[in-house]
């Protein structure tokens, strides 16, 4: 959904209204998982087939699973995603 916003010089702009969510992987249902799959098939199909191959059959990672992520919604559903994962090294 756009709106428009006026601002002190009487000039409108268009934004975009997004609304974010932040999850524990562990919080995310299955169907959130399909529903970030056909995202990333979206995003990456054009890319390249082999692109959004990892995301077939309703998997919403491409490698390592995320541990966190942030996901942004607008009026179409998914328009945005962050996914964390922590890495331990051990040196020495």
């Amino acid at each position: 959904m756009n709106i428009a916003i006026s601002n002190d010089t009487g000039v409108f702009s268009t934004h975009s209204k997004v609304r974010w969510r932040v999850c524990w992987e562990n919080e995310l249902q299955l169907a959130e998982h399909i529903e970030l799959s056909e995202f990333f098939r979206k995003t990456y199909g054009p890319t390249g087939e082999f692109n959004a191959k990892p995301f077939d059959g309703g998997r919403s990672w491409a490698g390592a699973r995320p541990e966190i992520r942030v996901i942004g919604y607008d009026a179409h559903g998914i328009a945005a995603h962050i996914g964390a994962l922590r890495r331990f090294i051990k040196v020495g």
